[in-house]
């Protein structure tokens, strides 16, 4: 019995390790798409993860941009409900808030996610944006109030999308070369027929 006991006891030991092992906490920025035209709208989620107990009594993200190329989209921006206060999602000129909430009794909270969607922010390109610039959406890292942070994590990678001018589709140009060859050669042969005459 005694033995049994203690194998039952070691079991549970190297079980809560194993998942201790393979808790972990991270933040990530995703582009639903990283080519964009100009004008056209980028969509950013947040990914989280915080599944191995930690606890935090609030949570802030804020992603900068250049403001040169891009719009703040705030109206459309959202977050999860994970604590008790959601702060405002608002925008300047060169940041805009992902993510922002607080414990209303500062009591810590464990959330326990894995890789969920937590938040969802847009932008427009200005339509004057030259193809081939490179948008970079980095999370703000700095002054210590305004910065990321996520159980801990104070800087995580950002993400680029690209800009990329309007090219027809195959067949669309197969169209249109197949009528201008038609008009040159409409044009040929009415040139011939006037030289004739």
């Amino acid at each position: 019995m005694k033995r049994n006991l203690v194998l039952s006891s070691m079991m549970l030991g190297v079980t809560l390790l194993a998942l201790s092992a393979s808790a972990s906490v991270s933040i990530s920025l995703v582009a639903g798409s990283t080519i964009t035209a100009p004008g056209g709208m980028i969509t950013l989620t947040t990914f989280a993860t915080s599944d191995g107990g930690e606890t935090a009594h609030s949570i802030f993200g804020a992603i900068t941009y250049q403001d040169a190329f891009v719009n703040p989209n705030a109206a459309y921006n959202l977050q999860a409900p994970l604590f008790d206060t959601p702060g405002l999602l608002t925008c300047t000129t060169a940041s805009c808030i992902a993510f922002s909430q607080v414990q209303a009794d500062f009591v810590p909270k464990a959330l326990g996610i894995t890789n969920t969607p937590i938040a969802t922010t847009t932008f427009f390109v200005d339509p004057t944006a030259p193809p081939g610039t490179v948008l970079t959406f980095s999370w703000r890292t700095s002054p210590s109030g305004q910065r990321l942070d996520w159980f801990g994590i104070t800087n995580a990678p950002g993400v680029t999308v690209t800009v990329q001018g309007y090219a027809p589709e195959p067949a669309t140009a197969a169209l249109l070369s197949v009528g201008l060859l038609g008009l040159a050669l409409a044009a040929r042969r009415s040139g011939v027929r006037r030289a004739e005459s």
